[in-house]
């Protein structure tokens, strides 16, 4: 499998940790000034430790929103792909930002642009691009379709975090609120096609970990046991227990890395889901991964861009020239889920 072109679509908004500092004082005016005073020092200490600086939203004062964007995105790629839009045999959706739960939003993607192509959707959390990967690498192997199209649309802050995680009801809400500052959004547009490179898809999947991550939706509790971590912040509201996501990301990531990889020198980049810049630096240290090789630029820029921060990265690794044909590469994210995964191919 080869991958012809990735396109990315930032929106507009530019939300700096200094902007959630200040909505989190105009949002809480009936909060004690100290417990906001304290408050914002933990967000921002912690902002620091993982490499925040900023993120990117929409921008609703200039009307931006998911559909254009995404639109954008998907057309760039084809043009960058010297390809129309009737040459997409399968367009698959990924992302966790959707609009619909009925029928599969690549239809209504799909519908946009005016394409005939079969659609369906994967969700798997911030491991949905890496699971349309695989899903496509499969198709072309059994020769089903000629080219694929994976999209991500995640666009998730007015809908499931912003104002409503910025109300400060106590200080040890911090503790499944903090990812929630980290979130930017991007559209982004991947188009691949079958060649004879070999891809590899390892993962580790961990159920019992399940509730450290979550956005309900109403009548959840049908379809869950019983957990009292699960909606803290109420329906369609996302949780995440940020602390403990990271350390059992560690070290199942590690371990995972140590039983697939057996020469780390042999690949030349790494793509991590960019959910922390510091976490992966330092996993990437422990294993032996050299710092120029562990592409770690999207979080401090863009934030956690869910599952549209891998071929947000590797799209921006080749507009830096850090990326090219013939590298050895290794996609290496950990989700939500949790479940973690190593992917390698040659590009």
């Amino acid at each position: 499998m080869k991958i012809d072109a990735i396109s990315v679509k930032i929106p507009s908004f530019e939300v700096s940790n200094e902007w959630i500092l200040k909505e989190l004082e105009r949002l809480n005016p009936n909060v004690p000034a100290k417990k906001v005073k304290i408050y914002q020092r933990e967000v921002l200490s912690l902002l620091k430790k993982s490499g925040s600086k900023t993120r990117f939203w929409r921008d609703k004062q200039k009307g931006e929103v998911a559909i254009e964007l995404t639109k954008t995105s998907m057309i760039e790629a084809l043009q960058k792909a010297n390809l129309k839009k009737e040459d997409v045999d399968l367009l698959i959706f990924c992302g966790v930002g959707r609009g619909f739960k009925e029928p599969a939003n690549a239809y209504l993607f799909a519908y946009a642009l005016d394409m005939k192509s079969s659609c369906f959707d994967i969700s798997d959390a911030c491991m949905g691009w890496v699971r349309a990967l695989d899903v496509a690498y499969r198709f072309f192997k059994s020769g089903t379709y000629k080219h694929i199209m994976i999209i991500t649309a995640e666009f998730s802050v007015f809908e499931h975090l912003y104002p409503y995680l910025w109300e400060i009801k106590s200080l040890d809400q911090l503790e499944y609120t903090i990812p929630s500052y980290t979130i930017g959004e991007a559209a982004t547009a991947t188009i691949l096609s079958p060649s004879e490179k070999e891809w590899k898809f390892d993962y580790d999947s961990a159920p019992e970990l399940v509730n450290l991550c979550t956005i309900p939706v109403e009548g959840y509790e049908g379809f869950c046991e019983k957990n009292e971590r699960i909606n803290l912040h109420g329906v369609n509201r996302f949780v995440s227990f940020g602390g403990e996501l990271f350390d059992s990301a560690k070290k199942r990531m590690m371990n995972l890395v140590k039983k697939v990889i057996k020469d780390i020198d042999e690949y030349d980049i790494w793509f991590p889901h960019a959910a922390s810049s510091e976490a992966y630096l330092e996993t990437g240290e422990k294993l032996g991964i050299k710092r120029e090789k562990n592409y770690v630029e999207v979080y401090p820029r863009y934030g956690n861009v869910v599952s549209a921060s891998i071929p947000l990265g590797m799209h921006m690794a080749l507009g830096e020239k850090k990326l090219k044909r013939g590298d050895n590469i290794v996609l290496w994210p950990a989700s939500a889920g949790m479940v973690f995964c190593v992917v390698r191919f040659n590009y």
